[in-house]
Parts: C-alpha cells; structure tokens; sequence
C-alpha cells in the first residue's frame, strides 16, 4: 500500500475523527460507526488497493491506489445524495449485525488478492471478516448483503459522477 492510501485508509478506520461532530449514531451491540469494504485488485505484477466505506452521519468515500502523481484516486459522496446516503446506511446497519461473526482487532489486516475484508469499527474496537471474493458474492453467505451493498455504492459513486461531472 502506497502512503497517500494507507492515510486515507487510516483516517476511515479511526473513529476518533468522528468524536467532535455532532449526529453520530452507535449502531448494534457494539457500537457500530464505520463500515466498510476493502478489496485487493491486481495490476500487472503489483496489488493495489480499494477501499468502500460509510460512517453513521451518512458520509462515504470510495478510495482506490492508482498510477497517478499521488498514487491515490477517490470519490467522497453522501450528503446531498438520498440514493447513496440510503445504501450506505444499509450496508452500515447490517454491518453492525454481523460483529459477532468477525475476528476483532486493533488493525486492519491487508486482504491478499482474491479475497476481499469486510469491517466495522467501533469507538474501541475493529471488526473485520476476510473471504474470498467468490463467498462474498455468494448469496447464502451471511456477509454478501454487506458486500452486495458496497457494490452498490460504487454504482451510486459512479451516477453521482455522472450527473455532476467534475466533483468526484
């Protein structure tokens, strides 16, 4: 992971940075604030990194490394936008249902490629499941509504860059 992504990706698994703002919501057993996909995609002999997620004032960015000056492309959507707004705080909610069901965890491991990590972040706490791609899209896995819904936003992403050229 290249430094401009590991700071955004830093900045979306601390909850920390959501303690002064106002609207935060805690959701399920354990307080769920931050969710998220994070899905390693090969480029020719090197992995970069992509990364989904939402917290509970209804915020989301779509971050991903790139061959660019920065090494870093993304997309920050949500306010304004009911239709993504809507799909993130589903993929948020069912999130906070599945904590039970992943490893916790002071960090965020790295996925290897083929597979993707699902997570959810708590005030004190990481949550994160890693699966490989093809159990995550499998539609008897308790985990592909979480992931079916970060595909979603990526189409939200991609009409809201559609429909305002120039602000993603």
């Amino acid at each position: 992971m290249n430094k401009a992504y590991q700071n955004m990706r830093g900045f979306w698994l601390d909850v920390k940075n959501l303690e002064n703002r106002k609207g935060v919501m805690e959701l399920g057993p354990d307080k769920i604030s931050i969710a998220g996909v994070e899905m390693p995609v090969q480029d020719g002999q090197e992995v970069k990194y992509l990364l989904i997620a939402t917290n509970s004032l209804g915020d989301s960015s779509l971050y991903f490394e790139n061959n660019s000056k920065s090494g870093l492309g993304g997309i920050i959507g949500g306010h304004g936008n009911e239709k993504l707004q809507e799909i993130a705080a589903r993929m948020l909610a069912h999130a906070s249902k599945l904590t039970d069901k992943m490893e916790k965890s002071t960090q965020l491991p790295a996925a290897q490629p083929g597979s993707v990590t699902l997570f959810a972040v708590a005030k004190d706490q990481l949550f994160y499941k890693e699966l490989p791609e093809a159990q995550a899209r499998d539609t008897q896995n308790p985990f592909y509504p979480m992931f079916a819904y970060s595909q979603q936003l990526v189409g939200a992403f991609r009409a809201q860059g559609q429909d305002n050229p120039g602000h993603c």
